[in-house]
């Protein structure tokens, strides 16, 4: 192999790897987001368990109010 193909096949390599890296980093974050938003609908729906509003679930749960009245459908709350 010529030292200019050596060269273009360094670049593709480091090239994959920061595309690697790039998927490793967006899928972390979505993982997080994901963990996130679960925490938030299982902090909502013991509110809601313990009898508060539809709307203040909401507010302190950061979650929409509909969101919030999904959640009380699917736990058959409301």
């Amino acid at each position: 192999m010529t030292q200019e193909g050596e060269g273009d096949l360094a670049v593709m390599c480091n090239l994959g790897e920061g595309i690697y890296e790039d998927g490793l980093m967006k899928g972390r974050k979505e993982g997080r987001e994901e963990g996130r938003t679960e925490g938030k609908l299982e902090f909502a729906l013991e509110l809601l368990k313990d009898g508060m509003s539809l709307e203040k679930v909401a507010k302190y749960s950061k979650l929409s109010l509909s969101m919030i009245k999904e959640l009380a459908k699917q736990n058959k709350l409301i």
